[in-house]
């Protein structure tokens, strides 16, 4: 699990706290870091979630979950007390409630991870927000989310609403590229792709601020990597410094992108259960640049 870069446990099915018509979707706030935070209500409390294709779970602040009203798991909740995340064992709680919008998705659990060190200003505002936990793949996989990048909005299909379906369309209609993506059993969003001659298996994170690769892809590609000042910060990982390189040939599924910009620094290493080795994360700038798309409930990726 990457999570923010700077076994999914799911909800139960979600009752709708007003009729299905009036949910057309919910507007995303995008940060100066190139997240993607959405407004939330936790047991009736507001906060602020970063959405994150890159975590298998969702997350809530350690620090805030007292404050927030969570609950720790007992032995009714069919769930591990603790869990592991990137390497490290994590308690889980249960949240009594959990609104997006007008959405109510009722109770399920969460892993409970100090997110102190990550916050964030709002580009359409300079409004300074803290991270209070994060939308994981175990929630957007369950309600079949469309994160849309261009419009900054997401929709989650609840008890049969489809409203996000002409977002689709519209992609489809105006010949957006398509890709197939794959939920690994780790829960990782997987797509396939090259670098070069060699083929990767990319992980498909909105928690990233910035498409990245290892050191050692880059090595192996014979990619000639410039010093930045830049640093990367990831879930209970140090600071790493980021370097600057030109892919010359990447490609994607079936598409060739050209000779691409990504940044260079030191990853975890990547889900065991990858098809090929893996070569990286294709993060925010990548959706926001290309008008990307993500539909987690059909496993396909849109962009220009």
């Amino acid at each position: 699990m990457f999570g923010i870069y700077s076994a999914c446990f799911a909800f139960p099915s979600a009752k709708a706290s007003e009729p299905i018509g009036t949910i057309p979707g919910v507007t995303l706030s995008r940060s100066t870091g190139n997240h993607l935070f959405v407004p939330v209500h936790v047991n009736h409390q507001p906060a602020w979630f970063a959405v994150d294709t890159g975590a298998a779970l969702s997350i809530v602040d350690s620090q805030k979950a007292r404050h927030l009203g969570l609950s720790h798991v007992t032995g009714q909740v069919l769930v591990p007390k603790q869990i592991e995340v990137n390497n490290r064992v994590v308690p889980v709680a249960v949240v009594s409630n959990l609104e997006i919008g007008r959405t109510d998705l009722g109770s399920g659990p969460v892993a409970l991870i100090d997110l102190r060190d990550f916050h964030a200003r709002l580009r359409e505002n300079g409004t300074r927000v803290t991270m209070d936990g994060i939308l994981g793949l175990d929630i957007l996989q369950r309600y079949n989310a469309i994160i849309d990048c261009r419009n900054q909005r997401i929709y989650l299909d609840v008890e049969g609403d489809n409203s996000a379906r002409s977002v689709v369309d519209r992609a489809r209609q105006q010949h957006f590229n398509r890709i197939p993506m794959r939920i690994t059993h780790s829960g990782a969003l997987e797509i396939e792709g090259t670098i070069g001659p060699r083929q990767y298996s990319f992980v498909v994170d909105t928690g990233g601020f910035a498409t990245l690769i290892p050191f050692e892809v880059a090595a192996q590609s014979g990619i000639a990597v410039i010093g930045t000042t830049v640093n990367a910060k990831g879930i209970h990982s140090k600071e790493r410094p980021v370097g600057l390189a030109l892919a010359p040939q990447l490609t994607l599924g079936k598409y060739f992108l050209g000779p691409v910009l990504i940044g260079v620094t030191g990853l975890p290493e990547g889900p065991e259960d990858l098809r090929f080795p893996f070569g990286g994360l294709i993060g925010a700038d990548f959706f926001f640049e290309r008008n990307g798309i993500i539909d987690v409930g059909n496993k396909t990726l849109y962009f220009k």
